[in-house]
């Protein structure tokens, strides 16, 4: 058996990988060459010939970094703990996946904060003790659990401002708070961010975050950046008041002098379409002053699925649950009105709460999205009973079933489709995903989470580096091959700081994807959205092979990575 000999002894490699087209992540063009792996690293990179009892024969394949998921889920309800294979993500090229976005992290609270979360999980069936408030407390559990892929931690905002306020109706509403409370957020985030955090992330159009100042935010922002850490945010408004969300963004940025990330950025409803001209030149324009921001972009046209049943419900109540009897209810007209009137009800009520806030928010300054009406703003994205009223919304689809009132077509489509009806909660235009999907400063994410066993109502959970690939750069080639890889590698390694992963390079980490190019593509669909893609060979996580000729290995060797100080 060979060996390569550094001059300091002689190293007997764990893997070779054979004749491999490599793209580094750099943007550089693809070049031939062999690849040994020893003790997790990368150790050789040559065109000389290199021999392993482990050999994998590359010849005709793109041989790159695995892919980095900036905007990822994963963490929420413990999915971490029960999914740790990480079927979905490893299949689909992933190897690293950042989580606690949208400010929301399983970490990072207080222990009363932990009690209330143990009960949210186990009304979701998930029997899980919280026995943890930590970042630290959290990674040593994952890790004696062992996970397939890695994982960098970030702190939610949202997370930590219900900690110390509660929910929104036990103080979560306000935006005036104390300093008592900002010290005790900032505490808390501190905590988290000696513990490794890479930084601070925030979803600021759901609950409790909303609610917060600008300046909040800053204050916040400049404790993460005291560590180097970055900022990462679902900003104010994806939609209406899309264009004032990211100057707001980007004044946090300047502010606070942090690096950001404007989150899974888009531009909702029709009315929106065409304004990702002016945010990209806004970043732009941000960049050429000094100001390190970018965003992360998913290549779909649909935002997140849900359940058209959930309309019909308050929203402690689960539609797995409650599906059946919804159905049965559905069917009753006095019971359908009694629905109908406590679900316009519940609207009503947010958006007096918006139209309240909104004017209380602005006269500081800080922007607040426009009330959504859920009939008009919801598209329909899976319908058996009626296909084609797919990216319809149901005012819409209230004419085509020549019915006067869209709640009714609501109903009435979702009977016919015995509960599965889907709506996604937005949809974009293509020009403005493909100019987001160009710009040099966006990376690609999925904002999904993590599965072993077919759950998610969004392909892009099983497909978003496939379809990127596939779709977008074979069959569109709206880029270069070697700079999308680098949107997916290299890129998003650099803005969080990750000194030796995303690259193919010698004494980098060994995390490695192999893909025939001609045969990538995404095969989930929002009518069947839990399919694994094709094409995808091989996954290497620290230098262990996780898939294998397409199949899962059932090794585990993924970490949760710290923050370098």
């Amino acid at each position: 058996m060979l060996s390569y000999n550094n001059g300091f002894g002689v190293i007997m490699f764990d893997i070779v990988i054979k004749d491999g087209v490599i793209i580094d992540g750099t943007g550089n063009p693809w070049f031939r060459a062999n690849i040994g792996i020893k003790d997790g690293r990368i150790v050789k990179i040559s065109r000389c010939s290199l021999e392993s009892e482990k050999v994998i024969d590359a010849t005709g394949k793109i041989v790159s970094p695995g892919f980095i998921d900036l905007h990822s889920h994963s963490d929420m309800m413990c999915r971490n703990l029960i999914y740790r294979k990480a079927m979905n993500r490893v299949k689909q090229g992933i190897t690293c996946e950042a989580v606690g976005n949208c400010g929301f992290s399983a970490y990072a609270w207080t222990k009363e904060f932990a009690e209330k979360y143990e009960e949210k999980l186990h009304e979701h069936g998930f029997q899980i003790k919280v026995d943890w408030t930590t970042l630290r407390e959290w990674r040593e559990k994952i890790e004696a659990n062992g996970y397939a892929i890695n994982v960098v931690p970030l702190c939610g905002f949202g997370t930590i401002r219900m900690s110390v306020l509660g929910r929104e109706g036990e103080g979560g509403e306000r935006s005036e708070i104390t300093d008592k409370e900002l010290s005790m957020m900032k505490k808390l985030l501190e905590q988290a961010m000696r513990d490794g955090a890479f930084g601070l992330t925030a979803g600021l159009e759901y609950e409790t975050q909303r609610n917060a100042y600008t300046e909040e935010l800053i204050e916040l922002c400049k404790v993460a950046s005291r560590y180097s850490g970055v900022f990462m945010a679902h900003i104010r408004s994806e939609d209406d008041m899309l264009i004032e969300a990211v100057k707001e963004f980007i004044r946090i940025c300047r502010e606070a002098r942090i690096p950001g990330c404007i989150s899974h950025h888009k531009a909702c409803s029709p009315n929106n379409w065409g304004k990702p001209i002016e945010t990209l030149r806004l970043i732009q324009k941000a960049r050429d002053e000094g100001i390190d921001v970018m965003c992360d972009v998913y290549p779909w046209l649909f935002v997140a699925v849900s359940n058209v049943g959930s309309f019909f419900l308050p929203p402690e109540k689960s539609i797995e649950k409650e599906k059946e009897k919804l159905l049965e209810k559905l069917k009753k007209e006095e019971e359908w009105l009694k629905i109908k009137s406590e679900a316009i009800e519940r609207f009503e009520r947010e958006r007096e709460f918006i139209d309240k806030k909104r004017r209380e928010l602005e006269r500081k300054g800080t922007p607040f999205r426009i009330p959504w009406n859920p009939t008009s703003y919801y598209v329909v994205t899976k319908s058996k009973s009626h296909p084609e009223f797919i990216g319809k919304n149901f005012t819409e689809i209230s004419i085509l079933m020549e019915l006067e009132d869209p709640w009714e077509a609501m109903r009435k489509l979702y009977l016919m489709d015995n509960g599965e009806t889907t709506v996604a909660l937005g949809y974009m235009r293509e020009e403005d995903v493909i100019a987001i999907l160009k710009a040099p400063f966006s990376a690609i994410s999925t904002d999904g989470s993590v599965e072993d066993e077919p759950k998610a109502l969004h392909p892009r959970n099983y497909g978003t580096y496939p379809k990127f690939i596939g779709h977008y750069i074979r069959e569109r080639k709206i880029i270069r091959l070697e700079e999308g890889i680098r949107k997916i590698t290299s890129l998003p390694a650099q803005f969080l700081g990750l000194q030796d992963r995303g690259i193919i390079r010698e004494r980098f980490w060994a995390d490695i994807v192999i893909f025939d190019y001609y045969e990538i593509r995404n095969l989930a669909t929002y009518d069947n959205p839990c399919i694994y893609p094709r094409g995808i060979e091989y996954v290497i996580v620290n230098g262990q092979i996780v898939i294998e000729e397409g199949k899962h290995t059932g090794k585990l060797p993924g970490k949760i990575l710290v923050r370098e100080n």
